[in-house]
């Protein structure tokens, strides 16, 4: 009997550690199984692509996302962790064998662009790029442009495009920002106002190229244009306005160097009197401008051989070479010898008196 008992223990003994043994089989072959099993990532540049398989990777990565940058450009989503020095423009994460990783997790706003700027060693001062670039953003990032201040130098806009807000603590300093799509071209500078004494400030339109003046004429002055950013309206040019390529670094539509006023008599023929009246006149000049009067060459001149207007500046087409209009190089030089005028008009009125006398006598 007692040896019954002890070789019944021994079986069930058997039995229990048979059945511990296949439960630790069952387990180790799990974990083998899932160990065995290959992860899966999406694998190129397309982050929409379906995920497949990796051989003994652990990892997958993908190109890092920066706002208003966008993604890197060299870096690809792949099986395995990021390379050395890549923590700026990659990131990794632990793979799956059901599925990928390393999808892109963002949700990002609409694009937009900015203008960029480039430093012009030759000329020692920004220029805007001819292309926009394109700013990649998230959905709650709000449109931000920026561009050198007109103090920056080479080293102190550190932006390297651009899109997005300015670098470290340059704002407001060495670089500038603005909230709007293509806002942030280096306006130029201009002159602005009615009399050109204003230093030239920033135009409000960063599109503008050109800077507009009135046009001075010689004896007669300014015309009625002001100074302003943009080009001369309607067909102004070259008659009362003038334009020129602006920069940003000073406006080249300053006023241009004028001399002192001076005056000379105007005259006007009157046809019914067949005489001249004598007005003086103010007359504006350049500053190297000598003064110059002209006046009819005798008070017998007739309108239609003297055709100046006014009496400042020097004598229109031919008419000194014909010796119709006379010129004089002080103030106030051109007075016209009168002498003779009243007693002709005289002589002419008592003509017709005389007769009428003779036929009463």
């Amino acid at each position: 009997q007692h040896y019954y008992i002890t070789n019944n223990l021994r079986v069930q003994a058997e039995i229990i550690n048979i059945a511990v043994m296949k439960e630790f089989l069952i387990l180790v072959l799990a974990l083998v199984s899932e160990t065995a099993a290959e992860i899966k990532c999406i694998q190129g540049s397309d982050p929409t692509a379906e995920a497949t398989e990796c051989s003994g990777a652990t990892k997958c990565s993908q190109p890092k996302f920066t706002d208003y940058q966008g993604f890197s450009s060299d870096v690809q989503y792949a099986c395995g962790k990021c390379g050395a020095n890549k923590a700026e423009t990659c990131k990794d994460c632990d793979g799956k064998a059901d599925e990928a990783c390393n999808t892109m997790s963002e949700t990002l706003g609409a694009d937009f662009q900015c203008y960029s700027h480039t430093f012009n060693n030759e000329l020692s001062k920004f220029e805007v790029d001819a292309d926009k670039k394109t700013c990649k953003r998230l959905t709650d990032s709000l449109i931000l442009c920026n561009h050198p201040s007109s103090t920056a130098t080479k080293t102190s806009y550190t932006n390297t495009n651009g899109c997005g807000p300015c670098k470290g603590d340059t704002k407001d300093k060495d670089c500038t920002e603005c909230n709007k799509a293509s806002c942030n071209k280096t306006p130029i500078k201009c002159v602005q106002g009615d009399d050109g004494s204003a230093a030239a400030t920033n135009c409000a339109d960063v599109t503008a190229t050109m800077c507009s003046k009135p046009k001075f004429t010689e004896f007669s002055g300014f015309s009625d244009v002001t100074y302003a950013c943009g080009s001369c309206s309607g067909g102004t040019k070259d008659s009362t306005c003038e334009e020129c390529a602006g920069n940003i670094g000073d406006g080249c539509n300053k006023p241009v160097s004028i001399g002192a006023d001076f005056k000379c008599y105007t005259y006007q023929f009157d046809d019914t009197k067949k005489n001249y009246s004598q007005i003086d006149t103010t007359c504006k000049r350049l500053a190297n401008t000598k003064i110059v009067c002209n006046m009819p060459a005798t008070k017998d001149i007739t309108a239609d051989k003297y055709s100046n207007t006014n009496g400042c500046g020097t004598c229109s087409g031919d008419t000194k070479k014909e010796e119709t209009c006379k010129e004089c190089t002080t103030d106030l030089c051109n007075k016209l010898d009168m002498s003779g005028v009243m007693s002709v008009h005289i002589t002419s009125l008592l003509i017709p008196l005389q007769a009428l006398l003779y036929l009463l006598l």
